[in-house]
C-alpha cells in the first residue's frame, strides 16, 4: 500500500512503493521471483538497482523518445545494427533489433535494448506498431522477451481493468480492516481467473464474458440448494 502524504509533502509514488514491496518480499520469502516485468514508469536507475541488489532481473517498457538510451539505440538501429531474424506470432510478423551494452546514469549495470516492429492485418487494413524494452537479461531470447511484455499487457487489460471496473479497486484501501477486505477481493478474483482459464479450458475461446460468468455464479449462489449446503453444520 502507498503511504499517504505527510504534512506538506507529496503522496508516495508507485516507484517508492514498488521498491519497498520488492525489499519486503525478498526479506519475507527469499528468492520469490526471477524477473520483474514493468511499465515505462519504472525505467530508472534506482528501481533497476533495487532489482539487481535483490537478485532479480528486469524487463521494462521504453517509451520516452527524449531519453538518451532511446536515442543511442535508435541511432544504431537505423543503421540496421542488431537486426535479428523476424518471427511470426499468429498473424503478426515481428521484426527485431537487439543490442546490449547501453548505460544509464546512476546505474552500474549494462543494459540491453530491444525494438520490435509488429505488422498485421486488421479489418482489411495493414496495421503496425513499434514496441521498445530495456532489460538486464543478457541471454534471454528476444522472442521470450516479447512474450513477457505481452503477458504484462494481459495482466493490465484483464487483471487490473477487471479489478478497477467490477471490484472497486480504485478506492483508497488504507486501514488495516479495509486492506484485509481488499486482499480477500484479490484472492476471490484470482480464484475465479484460475477456474476460468485452468479448470474450464474452453473459456478463452468461448466468447462468454466474465460479467456473464459472474451472473451465473451469483444466480447459483442464490438457489435453495446452495443455501441449504451453506447452512448445514460443517458446510
Amino acid at each position: 500500500m502507498l503511504k499517504p502524504r505527510d504534512g506538506s509533502g507529496k503522496d508516495e509514488g508507485e516507484l517508492t512503493g514498488g521498491k519497498r514491496l520488492i525489499e519486503q518480499l525478498k526479506k519475507r520469502h527469499g528468492h520469490f521471483a526471477d524477473v520483474i516485468v514493468a511499465d515505462a514508469l519504472y525505467l530508472n536507475a534506482p528501481f533497476i538497482n533495487t532489482l539487481k541488489e535483490n537478485g532479480l532481473e528486469g524487463v521494462i517498457r521504453l517509451k520516452d523518445e527524449r531519453r538518451m538510451i532511446f536515442q543511442d539505440a535508435e541511432r544504431l538501429f537505423k543503421q540496421d545494427e542488431g537486426k535479428k531474424a523476424s518471427f511470426w506470432k499468429g498473424k503478426k510478423k515481428i521484426e527485431v533489433w537487439d543490442l546490449s551494452g547501453f548505460k544509464m546514469e546512476g546505474c552500474p549495470y549494462k543494459l540491453r535494448v530491444v525494438r520490435y516492429h509488429e505488422q498485421w492485418e486488421e479489418n482489411g487494413k495493414e496495421t503496425e506498431r513499434f514496441m521498445w524494452l530495456v532489460t538486464t537479461l543478457e541471454a534471454a531470447d528476444y522472442r521470450v522477451l516479447w512474450e513477457m511484455m505481452h503477458r504484462r499487457w494481459d495482466i493490465e487489460e484483464n487483471g487490473f481493468h477487471q479489478l478497477k471496473t467490477y471490484y472497486h479497486a480504485k478506492h483508497c484501501y488504507c486501514r488495516d480492516a479495509v486492506e484485509t477486505i481488499f486482499n480477500l477481493i484479490i484472492i476471490g478474483f484470482n480464484v475465479r481467473e484460475l477456474y476460468l482459464y485452468r479448470r474450464s479450458r474452453n473459456f478463452a475461446g468461448s466468447g462468454i464474458s466474465r460479467k456473464s460468468i459472474n451472473r451465473i455464479f451469483c444466480d447459483d449462489l442464490l438457489t435453495e440448494k446452495v443455501k441449504q449446503i451453506l447452512c448445514e453444520k460443517g458446510g
